[in-house]
């Protein structure tokens, strides 16, 4: 076998669409690849609350939104006209507490064709994808810090419903003049996260609620997304939604979101909104409150987000982001939640991307968390 050097186009699937990293790829005689890439991060934060209860400071060196990537990429030579390939990482924390978060994200391949693309396996969840993937703090920190275990949550549940890593049979339709259509079935037993009631926002962690899902029945997905350029710029646009049957809970799961991309020159806007009913896929209380089986739970979240690229390697951006909890529960009317994050981020090289970071967060009940985030720190890709 022979060794050489190139250019990924993308950290892992979680990031793809947004860096660039370096790899190994062993190249066998036979036409078979092997790549092997990652990334490392890790940032000094600095968290004012401030609530009912007076205020609490606390100072980590922990990671951000994402942990460390260790990613194992297999690729087929072509074969009647088939491309087929599998994708294997895992993904450590840096954290002081992170000894039990050495997590297994991705396990899957993907036979492409004239047909489009199947993929199976335990990967990135269709609905809410486009969201994460769009939002700056994917490369940073945002909210969620506190108790030094897992990431943080950059902006998931206070903007967009989590995506999760999800066990999946998933279709993607070939590019169809920018179209591309995709419909995944998806194992029902994942990851219960919810607003819970009161709307209250987490300090550390999501914590999930009850795994009351339908044993007989999948949960459904579905993307339509359109991306396409003009002279000078490009945009993307997306309509994503996703309902499950659910045992633990009043009605089914149910949930959609609309967003899209804009780049000008050096200017890059993205909005998105999103609307879910006794979703699966939103933050829990603190402390958790599980659902209550006669209750609706129902929120809606925005973001707007823009930002300017200085010669193409440094991102300056904000977003404002709102979320608004409708449940049953709230008898006083919804409860407002706002959050502003802005965040400098610079591409020093292909290897090494420099972040700094500040959140606020805003909650109408006096006794959830105002925040007030600062981060500093980086990303290696290799």
């Amino acid at each position: 076998m022979t060794f050489n050097k190139k250019v990924l186009a993308g950290l892992v699937a979680f990031a793809a669409a947004s860096t660039s990293a370096q790899a190994v790829t062993v190249a066998a005689n036979d036409g078979w690849e092997l790549g092997v890439s990652g990334s490392i991060n890790q940032f000094v934060v600095f968290t004012d609350d401030d609530n009912a209860a007076g205020e609490n400071n606390t100072t980590e060196i922990r990671d951000g939104l994402l942990p460390a990537f260790l990613n194992f990429d297999m690729k087929a030579p072509t074969i009647n006209g088939l491309d087929i390939a599998a994708h294997i990482s895992f993904s450590p924390g840096t954290n002081q507490s992170s000894y039990d978060t050495f997590e297994q994200r991705e396990v899957y391949f993907t036979v492409d064709g004239s047909f489009g693309q199947i993929l199976a396996g335990k990967a990135l969840g269709l609905y809410g994808s486009h969201n994460i993937l769009t939002e700056q703090t994917l490369f940073g920190v945002g909210y969620g810090t506190g108790g030094n275990g897992g990431t943080t949550l950059g902006g998931i549940g206070f903007g967009y419903d989590y995506a999760a890593w999800r066990s999946q049979v998933k279709w993607t339709s070939p590019d169809m003049n920018g179209f591309k259509l995709a419909l995944a079935f998806v194992d029902g037993s994942g990851p219960a996260f919810r607003l819970g009631a009161n709307g209250n926002l987490p300090i550390s962690s999501l914590a999930a609620g009850a795994d009351g899902a339908d044993k007989e029945d999948l949960r459904y997905e579905a993307d339509l997304s359109y991306a396409g350029a003009f002279d000078g710029g490009s945009y993307t646009a997306w309509l994503s939604a996703m309902t499950e049957d659910r045992d633990d809970l009043a009605e089914d799961a149910q949930a959609w979101t609309v967003g899209g991309t804009l780049t000008v020159g050096g200017f890059e806007f993205m909005a998105q909104y999103s609307d879910s009913e006794d979703s699966t896929a939103s933050v829990a209380a603190v402390p958790p409150v599980a659902a209550v089986a006669s209750e609706k739970l129902e929120w809606e979240q925005y973001i707007v987000q823009a930002g300017y690229r200085f010669n193409g390697t440094t991102l300056v951006s904000a977003n404002y982001t709102e979320l608004s909890d409708e449940s049953s529960s709230r008898v006083n009317g919804a409860d407002e939640s706002e959050r502003v994050t802005v965040g400098v981020y610079h591409d020093v090289n292909a290897n090494l991307k420099l972040v700094a970071e500040y959140t606020n967060i805003e909650n109408d009940d006096s006794d959830v968390l105002d925040q007030d985030i600062f981060a500093i720190g980086g990303f290696v890709f290799f």
